[in-house]
């Protein structure tokens, strides 16, 4: 059994947070440059707590250092209890009006890459005492993270609420359909949906969501193509597509750099309206801290609605027509009803595959949403980041 006393003298706040920050970074030198520390006095941190709960927390034997089981626990105990004291210290401050404290969000790879930047530096300079971590892992992997607590905000693609999470719609990400410059169609203005017919096409995964809307699409055209090689991520996508294996239908803004530097060709398709749509995630039932209401309430306030698209397939005046859907507020219920609902895209439920921890162990951008979604809801046109 602990001595208290051996307890209370060794697990100092200070300790967790090194702790915690070398097990994010993955990294001893990183985390104790972020606390004016050594590598060696950030080592002999970490080994004091492992001598005072008496089992191995990392793995030193690989390159970088894995998380033993008790260690990934002791990380997302850790993690909770400093999400805990920053709360407190923050409500017992709020008094003064001052909006200071960390906020942690976790983001699938794609999101994180292109949105978080942006939302960084405009939550900065609104809340200059505020500090903004982030996290970037699988979609499982957030969710789980949301769910016990060791990230405050998840940002996600095909966004769905689960028992213990709820999912706020944010925004409708336009996709678009490009090709090598290579390619026979990359000359062409615009093309049409019969200039597609049995064209290659690098594909995403069949299990994932992005290939249901994907086909969805295509079916709704009468086309099909050939499928060249089926891919889980979004950047094996983009790559085959660079190397001319074939189209491919892609995020806007994960193609951007490609098609300035001219590796990527736009294809104009006016039939096709596809967009992905991208959520906010929170725990239902554990109370957010003043930092992170803030940054829940500025998602709220930057949403974009998705387009509208009128029968003939264009998009519509958002002014002349609405969507189906019910605007929510940042804590996730529905206005007036005080209800909570889901958020998503509707695509034939799949059991969600069992997730790793947050911090990755694999690594990689692979973005492979889970599968499961609900009925999406837009949100009221607000300025945009």
């Amino acid at each position: 059994m602990l001595d208290p006393r051996r307890t209370h003298s060794s697990m100092q706040i200070r300790s967790l947070r090194i702790f915690c920050d070398v097990v994010r970074k993955r990294n001893f030198s990183a985390a104790a440059s972020e606390h004016g520390l050594t590598q060696g006095a950030a080592s002999q941190t970490v080994q004091h707590l492992e001598d005072l709960v008496d089992v191995k927390l990392l793995d030193r034997s690989t390159r970088p250092f894995l998380l033993t089981a008790e260690g990934q626990k002791f990380f997302d105990g850790a993690t909770s209890i400093l999400r805990n004291f920053d709360s407190l210290i923050e409500e017992v401050r709020g008094t003064a009006g001052d909006v200071s404290g960390n906020v942690s969000v976790g983001s699938i790879y794609s999101i994180g890459l292109s949105y978080l930047p942006g939302i960084e530096e405009q939550f900065k300079q609104r809340f200059p005492n505020a500090t903004l971590q982030t996290q970037l892992a699988h979609p499982d992997a957030v969710y789980k993270a949301v769910e016990q607590g060791t990230v405050d905000l998840g940002l996600v693609s095909y966004p769905e609420s689960t028992r213990t999470v709820l999912a706020t719609a944010w925004r409708e990400e336009r996709m678009v359909l490009v090709s090598s410059p290579r390619h026979r169609l990359a000359s062409r203005k615009s093309v049409c949906p019969k200039d597609l017919s049995e064209v290659g096409l690098v594909a995403f995964a069949k299990e994932l969501p992005i290939r249901h809307a994907i086909d969805r699409a295509l079916r709704a055209e009468n086309v099909t193509m050939r499928i060249v090689v089926e891919l889980d991520n979004i950047d094996s996508v983009k790559h085959a597509v660079v190397v001319n294996s074939g189209l491919g239908f892609l995020p806007e803004l994960t193609v951007q750099q490609e098609l300035a530097a001219g590796s990527l060709q736009l294809l104009r398709c006016p039939d096709f309206t596809l967009t992905r749509p991208i959520g906010y995630l929170q725990r239902r039932d554990k109370p957010m801290s003043r930092v992170a209401r803030e940054l829940a309430e500025f998602l709220a306030r930057t949403a974009e609605p998705a387009p509208i698209v009128a029968e003939d397939g264009k998009i519509a005046n958002r002014e002349s027509k609405s969507r189906r859907g019910v605007a929510t507020n940042a804590s996730g219920t529905d206005k007036g009803s005080g209800k909570k609902k889901q958020l998503g895209t509707v695509s034939k439920p799949v059991r969600r595959k069992k997730s790793s921890s947050l911090v990755d162990q694999q690594g990689g951008a692979k973005d492979n949403e889970p599968s499961k979604s609900s009925r999406g809801k837009t949100i009221k046109p607000v300025p945009t980041i």
